[in-house]
């Protein structure tokens, strides 16, 4: 691969993140059952947050994949008025994301990327490097710990929306059933990294999270609700 310029955005590409509105109960649930459905959408609003910050750095337009689709007003006052919303359509999540690929390529972007909020501290160098395979025709895909996908990439040449049908959602093989479906593509893998869907997840985000100095909505709420954690907190 050739090396990223990173001082010029790629203005060609987009960034698609799916977000819910953070009502109680509606998002992190698993989490919820564990810290309070309260606390858990709170931390979402703060993943989100997080993750936009990050990504405002790579110097492309990002579109906010939202749900439910009357929520826009209510998302937009979260995250704010500087991206372009689109309200996501169909009845699973691959159905949404086939649609949110649809978007963006007739809009006339040259790749995209798509992630959600799950990996609030995902690296900005592996989706930079993401964006560079995308401009080289690869599809792009990053592995998250859990069996699933944090991020997947494609151009309108190379999008495979075969990748989307009938996928079992939300279990441990997913990545390896997309990457099966991809085997007769050029395809660049990112390095693994890590959702925070359970208590588990956070502990070990709270730890990453005391390795940096990175100062993020999420380790200040952390910071202040240490007793989330359990004992294992430091």
């Amino acid at each position: 691969m050739t090396h990223l310029d990173r001082s010029s955005p790629d203005a060609s590409c987009c960034l698609l993140l799916f977000v819910k509105n953070p009502v109680p109960g509606k998002v992190k649930s698993r989490l919820g059952r564990c810290i309070g459905f309260e606390k858990a959408a709170a931390l979402y609003r703060c993943f989100a947050r997080d993750l936009l910050l990050t990504t405002q750095q790579l110097g492309i337009d990002q579109l906010i994949f939202y749900a439910p689709a009357d929520a826009q007003s209510d998302v937009q006052d979260w995250l704010g008025p500087q991206y372009i919303y689109c309200p996501q359509h169909g009845e699973d999540l691959g159905e949404r994301m086939a649609h949110a690929f649809t978007t963006c390529f007739e809009r006339g972007y040259d790749g995209a990327l798509i992630t959600g909020s799950d990996s609030p501290d995902l690296p900005l160098s592996y989706l930079q490097i993401g964006l560079e395979a995308l401009r080289q025709q690869q599809i792009v895909i990053g592995p998250s710990d859990d069996g699933g996908y944090y991020t997947l990439g494609f151009t309108p040449e190379n999008y495979t929306p075969a990748v989307f049908l009938e996928m079992p959602w939300s279990t441990s093989t997913v990545f390896e059933q997309t990457i099966n479906r991809l085997r007769s593509c050029p395809v660049y893998q990112l390095p693994t990294w890590y959702d925070v869907d359970t208590l588990e997840d956070l502990r070990h985000f709270h730890h990453r999270l005391s390795q940096t100095k990175a100062k993020t909505e999420s380790r200040a709420f952390l910071q202040q609700h240490l007793d989330l954690l359990g004992h294992d907190a430091t």
